[in-house]
């Protein structure tokens, strides 16, 4: 962590209460973090941020000495002054902080950091000081009065004195400190990049491939290296060190078939003073072998020696690539058809077989491409993933779809590799070899295996046995992702009196039309099965409720009440009976579950078949009260049940309704007015919440325009935006629409959004945020403290309005942590440019308490709960009274 000292901490600031101490100490510690990150010249978003937590702590701090100094002056002036003290530095703080978009940011830090620094000095050493002796000396049993006036004889005189020589020590030493640390900071960046330099020309130097190398040959015989790069570690495995004075070990590694041919080369090139070139073999524990390729330069020394300065590279690969172009030579007319390209794909060379299998002659192929062969069936991406392979590897083998001359579309195994020419250093590819082969009836042989072991015959549905492991795998996907799955085991109800009397044929045909009918509900990621008989199966991956199976079970039981026809019968009426067990609340292993599910099939016929029942008879019952509240809220919608109601939104200073939340009620004709608890959840999971909140914001948007038609003064009317409206929904559009129908003015109109709607997927959310913004829509986060954002998160958004939970104001003012937690809010709100509106305000203890923390506005049962628009015109003309 960053860090430079200009408020070096000592034990003179200790005011001998250990709770300040360690907070002055942290406020201490965070001013020289900030101070640090403006000497090594952080970028401008961590600047920021390291001094929203310093201002976070100091207001934290403040909370907290106002506390302690509370329990010893309370309603004192000193406890007042002290209060003043806090505010006056939040108020010069925000002062200097609203400076930073018509001033660079490091400007603005830097003033800030003077005025801490000074600031900081003053409070501990005077303020905080004097009502620390004033405390220490009630606690000793002094009476306060005259703890004060010995405090203030203390703090006088030589204290006082002291105290401002040490505030101009502060102001000239964090200067100086400044200084020399940004000082040495730049001599650190200047050495920094000359190390830089440095190291890359080293690591430059390390990637050259080869061996540098001189080799001096005596006249007596011996031989040295007085000159290797450290590549000879990987070619000899010896060190530069371990040659430099015998070439012994050199001429050791040599492979014993080359040896001779070796050193012949070398007294050939001595003797008449030639280039020394040579392929030769190396061999290590009697089975590692490798090739390499020599070049030096030789010259006559004084003492008669020969040294050569020359390069050895490794072409082991060159090699290998010779061996098998000509193994490949020798396999090209073999069964496989092959052929051969260019670098450029360019067909040179193909064999009979390729002719067999393609139907295009060798006339007809060469010259051309190998795309003359491509059946159309992939895609860009697919040739580009297979050409980085063979980039990457010098291969790529697979199944692949190609078509004939004729246009017949057939599979083939197809292998490509790529050819390098062995006396070439930049391995660069100049031929590519393709061999493929028809696996046409191979591919029908292992489809109608695959058929008999896992489908059914009759109907083509999966068997038991891929049930089995269908299920097994889903199992431990959902294990892994936490998620969950549903299984329904499906019993044909009166089928063995069709079978009975029409006949086996007619029972056939009969399964067959119901497992047509059975898949043709089901998502693609669901399978249905058939077990045996008229016994089915249906696997439900990944759902979200519980009642997602009943719902699904409910439409199968429909579709199959329904009337089939068969050929030898006019109509057949049956029914199904299903039981269904659920992963993980009912087991967590194949045997088990099928078993649950089974049991619950008896169940459901119990209950007089034509049912389902879930292995819990609790579940079964609050999935069926679900979906009949569904299919009610559906006719609800349809039947234009649902009605908006407004709760005011006041002003705290004027005392004046400023604005409205409109609260969407169902109005059902039966039990009367239905809360949104009861129902809106049933919404977000079923997706009708996109409809009610498209209707909510019309009807909103059409009661505005009516109200300022009417003469009413204009109010700001807040609607609540469900996170799926934000997925699922171009709410963007939708509110631009609604505005333009009804003519009401976007300036008056608020969308309130949850914190974890907004903190779901951040980039997508901020540009449909300034989206709206650009139509000029309010913008407030409801319900803030109870998600997983931060102020730190918020202040990144487009924001106009910060609306504090009903949770934190409901114990105020008998909790002090949510009165804190709330002060917090409001103070960091308005730091950040937000209103701070509070919600659920019931007590006049509560709207004192918010008005002395400078809360703006707020909305609760202590003006009005939510009403219909006609009281709360009432409620709007009555205050004028």
């Amino acid at each position: 962590m960053y860090s430079v000292e200009v408020f070096p901490w000592n034990k003179n600031f200790e005011v001998g209460v250990p709770l300040i101490d360690e907070q002055h100490q942290k406020l201490v510690e965070l001013l020289n973090v900030l101070a640090g990150h403006l000497a090594y010249q952080s970028d401008i978003p961590t600047l920021n941020n390291v001094f929203n937590d310093l201002a976070e702590y100091a207001i934290y701090h403040f909370q907290a000495e106002e506390r302690v100094w509370h329990e010893f002056f309370p309603e004192d002036a000193w406890e007042t002054k002290h209060k003043d003290d806090h505010r006056r530095f939040l108020t010069t703080v925000n002062r200097i902080m609203s400076e930073k978009t018509v001033r660079p940011l490091d400007q603005v830090i830097e003033e800030i950091l003077t005025f801490l620094t000074q600031w900081l000095a003053f409070h501990i050493l005077d303020t905080d000081m004097r009502m620390a002796k004033v405390v220490l000396a009630v606690q000793s049993g002094i009476p306060l009065n005259q703890a004060k006036e010995q405090a203030d004889h203390e703090m006088s005189g030589a204290m006082k004195v002291l105290i401002e020589t040490m505030l101009s020590m502060f102001d000239a030493l964090s200067s100086r400190t400044m200084q020399l640390a940004k000082e040495v900071i730049e001599r650190q960046k200047a050495e920094q990049v000359s190390q830089d330099a440095l190291e890359r020309l080293q690591k430059i130097a390390s990637q050259v491939p080869g061996l540098v190398f001189q080799f001096q040959l005596f006249p007596d015989g011996r031989s040295c290296i007085p000159y290797a790069n450290e590549a000879i570690r990987t070619l000899y495995r010896v060190s530069p060190e371990e040659v430099s004075l015998d070439a012994t070990k050199i001429l050791t590694a040599l492979h014993p078939d080359d040896l001779e041919n070796f050193k012949t080369s070398i007294r050939v090139s001595a003797q008449d003073l030639t280039p020394w070139c040579q392929e030769y073999r190396l061999k290590f524990d009697g089975t590692t072998i490798c090739w390499l390729y020599g070049n030096a330069l030789p010259q006559r020394q004084t003492d008669d020696s020969v040294l050569w300065h020359g390069f050895i590279t490794d072409i082991t690969r060159h090699k290998q690539s010779e061996v098998d172009l000509r193994i490949a030579a020798t396999a090209f007319e073999l069964q496989d058809a092959m052929l051969v390209t260019d670098a450029n794909n360019v067909i040179l060379k193909v064999n009979q077989a390729f002719t067999r299998i393609t139907g295009y002659s060798s006339k007809e192929a060469i010259g051309k491409s190998p795309n003359l062969l491509s059946s159309g069936q992939y895609d860009r991406t697919f040739y580009a993933a297979m050409w980085e392979s063979i980039n990457r590897t010098d291969a790529w083998q697979g199944e692949i779809w190609n078509r004939r001359k004729n246009g017949e579309i057939y599979p083939q195994w197809l292998i490509i590799t790529a050819v390098k020419e062995s006396d070439e250093q930049s391995e660069q590819i100049n031929h590519y070899v393709a061999s493929f082969s028809d696996i046409t009836s191979r591919k029908a042989a292992e489809e109608e295996i695959r058929q008999l072991a896992f489908y059914d015959p009759l109907t083509q549905l999966p068997n038991r046995r891929l049930l089995q492991e269908r299920l097994k795998h889903s199992i431990e996907v959902d294990r892994r992702d936490g998620k969950r799955l549903a299984l329904l085991i499906l019993d044909l109800d009166r089928f063995k009196a069709v079978n009975d009397s029409l006949g086996h044929f007619a029972g056939d045909e009969l399964l067959q039309q119901v497992a047509v009918r059975i898949s043709a509900r089901l998502r693609s990621v669901d399978i249905v099965a058939r077990l045996g008989g008229d016994e089915f199966v249906v696997l439900l991956e990944d759902i979200s409720h519980t009642e997602d199976a009943a719902r699904v079970a409910a439409e199968i039981i429909l579709v199959l009440s329904k009337p089939f026809q068969l050929a030898q019968s006019n109509e057949v009426l049956i029914g199904v009976s299903i039981g269904i067990s659920l992963y993980p609340e009912h087991g967590t292993g194949y045997e088990i579950l099928m078993d649950h599910a089974d049991t619950a099939l008896y169940q459901a016929k119990d209950q007089g078949r034509g049912c389902y029942s879930y292995f819990s008879a609790d579940q079964t019952f609050a999935a069926r009260e679900r979906i009949a509240l569904e299919t009610r809220l559906r006719r609800a919608i349809e039947q234009e049940e649902l009605r908006v109601f407004y709760q005011p939104q006041v002003n705290i200073a004027s005392g004046r309704i400023v604005g409205a939340e409109a609260l969407v009620r169902w109005q059902d004709p039966t039990e009367g007015l239905i809360p949104p608890l009861h129902f809106i959840p049933v919404a977000e999971e079923t997706g009708l919440i996109l409809k009610i909140g498209a209707w909510v914001l019309r009807e909103t948007c059409r009661q505005g325009r009516l109200w300022l038609d009417a003469g009413l003064p204009p109010l700001t009317l807040a609607v609540n935006v469900s996170p799926q409206q934000f997925r699922r929904g171009n709410i963007s559009a939708l509110v631009a629409t609604c505005l333009k129908e009804t003519g009401f003015p976007a300036e008056c109109l608020e969308l309130e959004m949850t914190e974890s709607g907004l903190m779901e997927n951040q980039d997508h959310v901020m540009d449909l945020l300034g989206s709206l913004r650009a139509q000029g829509i309010r913008l407030a986060i409801d319900d803030f403290g109870t998600g997983f954002s931060s102020l730190a998160c918020l202040k990144h958004f487009p924001l106009d309005v910060l609306k504090i939970d009903k949770s934190f104001i409901d114990d105020i003012p008998h909790l002090q942590d949510d009165m804190e937690i709330a002060t917090t809010i409001i103070a960091m709100g308005h730091i950040l440019g937000f209103k701070v509106l509070a919600e659920g305000v019931e007590t006049a203890a509560q709207l004192d308490f918010l008005r002395e923390q400078h809360c703006d506005s707020y909305q609760g049962y202590i003006n009005s709960p939510p009403v219909p628009a006609e009281a709360f015109v009432e409620l709007l003309r009555n205050q004028g009274n």
